[in-house]
């Protein structure tokens, strides 16, 4: 009796808040709100004023596996887990007293499940005096759970965005690095062919010229003869440091290695330049030991990497320059120094003078060559266990520092 009694001073209050007349249209005013109670997907209830539940929703009872008759009579405090007692209490004080209150709650269902709920709460007065509490509450379990997963997911995602971006980099940069080798190797086939055609264009021409002039000087035929022999020695050259290389890199190069005394074999080297020095106008300076210095190595190939070193030397020093070879005698080394006052290398484009087929920036006239000299003469340096060193700056020359390890056996 009481129930209905409770449920009744409800309804007149709920009245107050509606326009009767208006709600008329659609019948009994009851019917429709009890109709909006249960079409909500949340839970909705009232409470009197000593927090006995007076009405609730149909959805809202399901939430909890009670059905409305279940929950109907019981204290709110009742449907409250324990440890939100105390705070519940403290949501339905601010309610009494501020009109309106909100809490995050978990709401135990009839099989002693705790769900979470968030629960809004506003006072229902008759006149100035409190009737009870209209309550919503949305089942936000779920909600937290997703939201507990996508923290935890946080940092993962954040790791896993900091490796992809890493990975991209990586794939960027390796990108680069293919279109710069391509272009090098592009660059690489036009400078091989005009190093190729050049010498073999003077060797066609002026053998063209001997073959088709009988009568032809013996003087002018023995220059042209000359003029044949160093384009083809040049020629050959080319064609080996290429192949040497190629070698070096698959791994298919054995070194031969002998004793050999590197003063003479040095000196050797220079005397083919001395010429190219003379019609360049270079001065061609030479400071060498007078006793030998022994060296394990393999000499055919230590004296193709000096001659690089030297013909680049003599190559990028312009007219009445200068070129300084020197050999010293350190402690477990031998130092070899090829000095020139040529074009040099810019500072940029050091750390690269060792990348295959890389060729420093000059104009044409001064850029002939393959890219393949210096690589060529690391490659075998490092395979004498060896060091190699340059320091150049811009239109002032060029310093190469090699140094190879002397024979145990050498006393000096």
């Amino acid at each position: 009796m009481s129930n209905i009694l409770e449920k009744d001073k409800i309804r007149e209050l709920l009245l107050e808040h509606f326009d009767h007349r208006a709600l008329l249209q659609f019948g009994d005013w009851r019917e429709l709100f009890l109709s909006f109670f249960d079409i909500s997907q949340e839970l909705i209830f009232i409470l009197n004023s000593d927090g006995f539940v007076v009405a609730a929703n149909n959805y809202g009872c399901k939430e909890l596996d009670y059905s409305p008759a279940e929950v109907i009579g019981r204290h709110f405090t009742e449907f409250i887990d324990s440890e939100n007692i105390a705070a519940a209490t403290d949501m339905i004080d601010k309610a009494l007293k501020e009109g309106t209150s909100s809490l995050e709650v978990h709401l135990i269902s009839k099989f002693e499940v705790p769900k979470l709920f968030l629960m809004n709460v506003r006072t229902v007065k008759n006149g100035e005096k409190i009737a009870g509490l209209l309550g919503a509450g949305k089942n936000i379990t779920q909600v937290k759970k997703l939201e507990a997963e996508l923290k935890e997911l946080k940092p993962k995602m954040i790791e896993l965005e900091r490796l992809i971006n890493l990975e991209r980099s990586r794939v960027l940069q390796q990108k680069s690095v293919l279109e710069e080798l391509n272009k090098m190797k592009n660059e690489f086939m036009s400078n091989i062919s005009h190093e190729l055609r050049t010498p073999l264009a003077s060797i066609v021409g002026f053998s063209e010229t001997i073959a088709s002039d009988p009568n032809m000087p013996d003087e002018m035929k023995i220059e042209f003869n000359h003029i044949i022999l160093n384009e083809g020695k040049r020629l050959a050259r080319l064609i080996n440091e290429v192949l040497e290389l190629s070698r070096m890199e698959t791994g298919k190069i054995v070194l031969s290695k002998s004793k050999i005394d590197i003063v003479r074999t040095l000196q050797k080297v220079i005397d083919e330049f001395v010429t190219q020095a003379v019609e360049k106008n270079i001065t061609l300076s030479v400071e060498l030991p007078d006793a030998e210095l022994l060296i394990d190595a393999d000499e055919e190939r230590i004296s193709m990497a000096l001659r690089a070193v030297i013909h680049n030397a003599i190559k990028f020093t312009k007219e009445l320059g200068r070129v300084k070879i020197i050999l010293n005698n350190l402690f477990r080394e031998v130092e070899i120094i090829v000095a020139d006052t040529g074009i040099g290398i810019p500072q940029d484009q050091l750390p690269n003078i060792f990348q295959k087929f890389h060729k420093a920036n000059r104009p044409i006239e001064e850029a002939e060559g393959v890219g393949v000299g210096l690589v060529f003469v690391k490659q075998i340096v490092d395979l004498h266990k060896g060091l190699i060193n340059i320091q150049s700056e811009e239109y002032k020359g060029t310093t190469v520092i090699i140094r190879l390890l002397k024979n145990i056996k050498d006393k000096n």
